[in-house]
């Protein structure tokens, strides 16, 4: 999975990475993520997992990229669409809805409607998925539930092939389903996302299986300021010295994802130390108490989350102040922040 620009990674870099290390193809949530790869010269398969609008058709179809359908009338879009460009027959992924609620047949539509979907002459069945609501252990029931359902529908949907469905593929585990949940039934593909970055799913993973996180998000000191006793920073006044104080201010706002809500809140390590995150975070600039940092100065750098010689901030400990979670914080990070990969 590298949709949401890889989770903030980059997503043309992320990709070609997982390529070299082996992965089969990629997926990405929308039509354009999968043309700024097709772009990027990537010739692999690449799955759109959104249901795609009749106007996008005719772009995916010239990326030679593959669409999800969740309903008939968007399988017959794409089927009439190729049909007009002489494109077919195009390989689909259908999803089953089998409990997210979200996208996708439910059980009654697919079963009515999959007799019908085969004989659309533009489109090739290349595999069923589904996506789960709880894999990450909030509900192991449901996730179990889910594991069953698609396995029957699964079942169900090749009766209608001649050859009994051979060769249509399957995939329904994400990084949390990986790490919790053990399938019975051949499936072809799994969809790993916020693991192969190296961020647990959520925090009653982490310590299921050790990974490393690969991004770090890192700033440099821009300005030094002294604060008297009782003096204010930044918008609002929602900080007041108690003290007088050594004010550092960072490079980077919530323009470039630094959840503004981290304000007087999170944290930052500076020179191996932690300090804390103080006022109000601006839309470029934040700022943090470093009144015991030795020897700190101008351009020294600030780490958001990541490592700073012995000292770790993990993005699961930003989130959870910012009261959301890591894959949020992954996401948010900027398009103007520069990304740099250590190979």
């Amino acid at each position: 999975m590298v949709k949401a620009n890889a989770y903030g990674h980059g997503l043309v870099p992320a990709s070609k990475a997982f390529l070299q290390a082996g992965a089969y193809g990629l997926a990405v949530a929308f039509t354009q993520e999968g043309i700024a790869l097709r772009r990027a010269g990537l010739r692999c398969s690449i799955l759109v997992v959104a249901p795609v609008l009749k106007p996008e058709i005719p772009d995916l179809l010239k990326a030679k990229l593959t669409p999800q359908i969740s309903s008939y009338e968007g399988a017959r879009e794409i089927s009439e669409t190729a049909r007009k460009m002489k494109a077919g027959p195009v390989k689909v992924h259908v999803e089953l809805d089998t409990g997210m609620g979200r996208v996708g047949f439910r059980p009654e539509e697919i079963i009515k409607e999959i007799g019908r979907i085969g004989k659309l002459t533009h489109l090739q069945i290349e595999a069923f998925y589904t996506h789960f609501a709880t894999a990450d252990w909030a509900d192991p029931k449901y996730a179990a539930s889910q594991i069953e359902s698609f396995k029957n529908l699964f079942q169900t949907t090749h009766s209608f092939y001649s050859d009994g469905g051979k060769g249509t593929g399957s995939h329904l585990a994400n990084s949390a389903a990986l790490l919790t949940h053990s399938v019975k039934f051949p499936v072809t593909w799994a969809r790993p996302g916020i693991a192969l970055y190296g961020v647990a799913p959520s925090p009653r993973l982490k310590n299921r299986v050790q990974l490393l996180p690969a991004m770090q998000l890192k700033a440099r000191i821009i300005h030094l300021k002294t604060l008297e006793k009782g003096e204010s920073v930044s918008y609002g006044r929602t900080y007041f010295a108690k003290k007088r104080t050594l004010v550092a201010t960072l490079g980077i706002g919530y323009a470039d994802g630094l959840h503004r809500t981290l304000s007087n809140k999170g944290h930052c390590l500076i020179r191996g130390q932690r300090v804390p995150l103080i006022g109000t975070i601006c839309m470029d600039m934040t700022m943090a108490d470093v009144t015991r940092v030795k020897g700190v100065k101008l351009g020294d750098v600030a780490t958001l989350f990541g490592r700073d010689g012995k000292a770790v901030l993990p993005v699961e400990e930003q989130a959870a102040l910012a009261g959301t979670i890591s894959y949020e914080l992954l996401c948010a990070v900027g398009e103007r922040v520069p990304r740099l990969y250590v190979k």
